[in-house]
């Protein structure tokens, strides 16, 4: 695991160093914040603060995906282009240690974007809010696994390729579907009983994230999104091992 640790120290301080970082952060904050004061307005209650994070959460899943699709293009992609992944893959390294240490990267960038979003919570409890502190942080922890299946399609995507605007397309692509393949391809609804409409309403990351901002997630959706991640972040490691020549 020490290989691990170096790769995500080494991919933070990329991740730091240059400006990107810094302004897709900027952009996620202001547009939650924004999104958060809509849901607000709408319902100005502070006893109605739970309605108002369950509104919030499902939004800013959408736009999450898009965020971390667009954070994680470079993460193999450029290494590609500029002849260092050879270099990081002829080393004694593993390749689940060099997926695992951007993956961990990614989602440390994550955990942090979203703990600033927080700060909305702590305001509102400042003017007299009263959450229930379950759902609140149950949501916190849908939209972190939102962001994990994300981060680790973002990084399959950029080991298919050297071009970081061809990563992006992909990654967002496929996420928007993944978010939209219920509702998109399911017009009777999972009631219905055709076996591919449970199957598609099952598949879609939309479906799963309302139980979290009820407060009460359901292991079975927990189990949809990590098993996302371990399959994307698998392939990539097979990738990776195709490139090896193994």
């Amino acid at each position: 695991m020490k290989n691990t640790y170096y790769i995500t120290q080494r991919e933070l301080y990329a991740y730091f160093a240059s400006p990107i970082a810094y302004i897709m952060m900027a952009f996620f904050l202001a547009f939650s914040g924004a999104l958060f004061s809509i849901f607000f307005n709408q319902s100005p209650s502070t006893a109605e603060l739970n309605t108002i994070m369950r509104g919030w959460s499902g939004s800013v899943g959408f736009f999450l995906l898009i965020f971390v699709s667009i954070i994680t293009i470079r993460l193999i992609a450029e290494e590609q282009r500029t002849g260092t992944l050879e270099l990081l893959l002829t080393s004694p390294v593993r390749d689940w240690e060099v997926v695992l240490g951007k993956f961990l990267a990614t989602a440390v960038l994550l955990l942090l974007t979203l703990a600033f979003t927080f700060f909305y919570i702590l305001l509102m409890v400042m003017f007299g809010g009263r959450p229930d502190w379950g759902p609140v942080l149950s949501g916190y922890l849908g939209l972190f696994l939102v962001g994990g299946v994300a981060a680790a399609f973002g990084i399959l995507a950029s080991s298919l390729t050297q071009s970081q605007a061809v990563a992006a397309v992909i990654g967002i692509l496929v996420c928007i579907v993944l978010w939209f393949l219920g509702p998109l391809f399911v017009t009777s609804g999972p009631t219905s009983g055709d076996w591919w409409s449970v199957a598609l309403n099952y598949a879609s990351l939309q479906s799963h994230v309302d139980s979290f901002s009820r407060g009460s997630p359901d292991l079975k959706d927990i189990f949809y999104y990590v098993t996302l991640i371990i399959l994307f972040l698998g392939i990539t490691v097979q990738i990776l091992k195709m490139r090896r020549g193994e």
